[in-house]
């Protein structure tokens, strides 16, 4: 139980981690989403990296040409790649998982560890503890799978968990100007994504369609056609042996906690803790496609 404390206790000091467990998973029938797999070819060309609105432009970074998958990877792609490898991830090999368990009473935000729980059973086949499983969320992002997860189906499929900087440019779609972070989701207006609608973290109202974890494709794709790339789950991106990185935000991300429904957002992350929230997309280099 020592490795289960320090990963809870890992976990407690990220508030923007998590994922709601609700006895419905969404509000919205997954029949509107579009769920088609594909690989987005997106095109040469320079991101500013970090823009984030007014007073933070952003740096310019190019970016050669890759493809990247329209969606998350979902339940369903990946039960394909367990069949086909017998692959177990971190959280099978643990027996556990950290999930995010909706405070019964109003809390402070400044402790994370209220709503944080290290659930035993937790992993990809059973999303919201031992006694949930896949049935009706085939379509649903992929949960409770670190990076080397991630990685393994990555080089599966014949890609590679994309770069920051890769990963910002298809967020981005064809972005010519700067943005307010609000509106990447689509604040005050048509919902863009899956985030936490209402006051964090008691109860999140649906407004966007979806309470907890909303199937792929339910929202309109960016300027480039890619999905969900803001919201939903946070996703994997490459980076150093020693220290993992998500980028995007997820459906916990409110206005009143985390906000990183937006490209831009980032957030550190322990490369070997799995979680009910994070996700990932694979890139493709142009020329094996």
């Amino acid at each position: 139980m020592k490795r289960a404390a320090a990963l809870l206790l890992a976990v407690a000091g990220v508030g923007s981690l998590g994922a709601q467990i609700s006895p419905r998973a969404q509000t919205l029938p997954a029949s509107h989403c579009i769920a088609a797999d594909a690989r987005v070819a997106i095109p040469a060309g320079t991101v500013l990296l970090g823009e984030d609105g007014p007073g933070r432009p952003g740096r310019p970074v190019a970016v050669a040409a890759f493809r990247i998958d329209a969606h998350e990877v979902t339940n369903r792609q990946f039960a394909a790649f367990v069949a086909a490898t017998g692959y177990h991830t971190r959280a099978e090999r643990d027996g556990a998982s950290a999930m995010f368990v909706a405070p019964t009473e109003p809390v402070s935000l400044d402790d994370p560890s209220r709503w944080w729980r290290f659930v035993r059973g937790a992993d990809w086949r059973h999303p919201q503890g031992p006694d949930s499983d896949l049935a009706g969320r085939s379509e649903q992002p992929v949960v409770h799978v670190d990076r080397d997860d991630a990685a393994a189906y990555a080089r599966w499929a014949g890609g590679f968990l994309p770069e920051a900087a890769q990963w910002e440019r298809a967020a981005r779609g064809q972005q010519r100007e700067m943005r307010e972070p609000a509106s990447w989701s689509g604040a005050g207006g048509k919902p863009r994504a899956n985030i936490w609608n209402g006051v964090f973290p008691m109860r999140d109202t649906g407004e966007d369609g979806h309470v907890g974890l909303a199937p792929v494709g339910c929202f309109d794709p960016n300027g480039f056609g890619v999905y969900d790339m803001v919201g939903n789950v946070w996703e994997w991106v490459a980076g150093d042996e020693r220290v993992g990185l998500v980028k995007g935000g997820s459906y916990l991300c409110a206005m009143n906690y985390c906000a990183n429904f937006r490209p831009a957002a980032y957030q550190a992350q322990e490369r070997d803790l799995p979680t009910s929230h994070i996700g990932f997309r694979v890139a493709y280099s142009i020329r094996k496609v």
